[in-house]
């Protein structure tokens, strides 16, 4: 699907999305995730027993949602289909690492092969509809 503009901005400028799944009993259930485009999919790796994994794998309906301005504008919402591959590392999405290696490694204290080992199922989302803030 074509991006628009203002939704190519926040996936190359954000550092963190919501990403919404809907749980059993079907309540949305935001949690907020590091993400990166890969071809027209964006990218998002998670523990393999989190309720996200779990959730897609029942109902692949979810929402990125980006933050908007202080003042409610530049909205930007993903809606999209997503699937689920275990035993993925992030430290093969180049992209992933470009973005995300020096947040691992400093603000998290951690190391990269401790985030492959911990979050090494790979959320892919196909986006199929963006809505934005409607203008003013």
């Amino acid at each position: 699907m074509d991006m628009p503009p203002e939704a190519r901005r926040h996936i190359a400028e954000d550092h963190i999305a919501w990403l919404t799944t809907v749980t059993d009993s079907g309540a949305p259930a935001p949690n907020p995730v590091w993400f990166v485009p890969d071809g027209d999919d964006l990218v998002v790796f998670s523990a393999p027993g989190s309720r996200k994994v779990h959730n897609i794998a029942e109902r692949p309906t979810v929402t990125l949602n980006f933050n908007s301005d202080p003042h409610g504008a530049d909205i930007v919402v993903i809606n999209g289909t997503a699937s689920a591959t275990p035993n993925k590392k992030s430290s093969g999405l180049r992209a992933y690492l470009d973005k995300y290696e020096a947040s691992i490694t400093g603000e998290l204290g951690t190391t990269v092969e401790e985030i492959d080992r911990i979050y090494s199922t790979e959320l892919r989302i196909t986006p199929t509809r963006v809505r934005l803030t409607p203008p003013a």
